[in-house]
């Protein structure tokens, strides 16, 4: 789960009490906060400001999967006479749906008392605010396993924040799909070709699908025309905000979302006019092997 600096600023002010929302926690408090999460700090001589420190641990765990912990340790404070965990919730929201999360608030499992219920004690969950990617159930059913992987990281990155390697999962799925469809349909290809774009390029004649042949009907070659360009895309995007590279930025949970459902979406169509193509014409054209 990574959270952008505006996100974490607000994080640390509820942990630290100055945002005036949440109990003022001390030095040695801030420590034992932390304890909670691997950290093994002393309180002494030349401890840094609290917020300073909340900050800079709050960076160090960024990206990490203690990070919903963190947060959801952070607003536990449903005994605190003078402070609203709902209402400071609710402002903290504000940033947190901007990396493709939010606080919801849970309840743990309540009893009954006599004829009547009574709800168990309240706590907060992080959740995503992204709706799940769209289905593959194409790829899913391939019965490559690489193929399987790579569908599966990209959701859960998804799901856990990891935005920058769902991208990276979406292009390495893109590559590996390709490759697969080359090595089936006999097209050659070279092994250690790593560019989704010239791996593309190398399959559309054997799946009929360049836009240029006057056989395509001209209702098709838009979306076609349509596929180069994802296919481009996705190799920019993969190379600038994915973690297969130094990253240039960091990516936001929709843009990591379309980036994996235009993989995916077009990942399903190459699979199924495999198909359609293997329908069509049932003759065996035998496998070659990479260059």
């Amino acid at each position: 789960m990574n959270l952008s600096k505006k996100t974490l600023e607000c994080l640390g002010g509820i942990i630290t009490g100055n945002s005036h929302e949440s109990p003022y926690r001390s030095g040695p408090q801030l420590i034992n906060f932390f304890h909670d999460f691997g950290e093994r700090d002393l309180y002494g001589q030349g401890f840094p400001s609290r917020e300073r420190y909340t900050l800079d641990k709050l960076k160090k765990l960024n990206g990490t999967k203690v990070m919903k912990d963190i947060i959801c340790n952070a607003f536990d404070f449903w005994d605190a006479p003078s402070n609203d965990p709902k209402s400071a919730a609710f402002n903290f929201n504000k940033k947190l749906t901007r990396d493709g999360f939010q606080l919801v608030i849970e309840y743990y499992p309540g009893w009954m008392q006599g004829d009547k219920y009574i709800r168990g004690e309240p706590y907060f969950h992080v959740q995503p605010v992204l709706t799940s990617v769209i289905p593959a159930k194409s790829l899913v059913a391939t019965s490559h396993e690489a193929i399987v992987e790579q569908v599966k990281k990209a959701n859960t990155k998804i799901e856990n924040g990891d935005f920058s390697g769902a991208i990276a999962s979406a292009y390495t799925l893109l590559e590996e799909l390709l490759k697969l469809l080359l090595l089936e349909t006999g097209a050659p290809y070279k092994e250690n070709e790593g560019d989704i774009r010239n791996l593309y390029k190398a399959l559309r004649e054997h799946l009929h699908l360049d836009p240029s042949k006057a056989d395509i009907n001209t209702h098709l070659r838009p979306i076609l025309d349509g596929f180069q360009k994802i296919i481009a895309g996705l190799y920019e995007v993969a190379n600038k905000a994915s973690d297969r590279h130094a990253r240039k930025y960091t990516p936001a949970g929709h843009h990591a979302k379309l980036a994996v459902n235009s993989a995916f979406a077009l990942c399903e169509f190459l699979v199924e006019s495999k198909q359609y193509q293997e329908k069509r014409s049932p003759k065996s054209t035998g496998r070659k092997k990479p260059t």
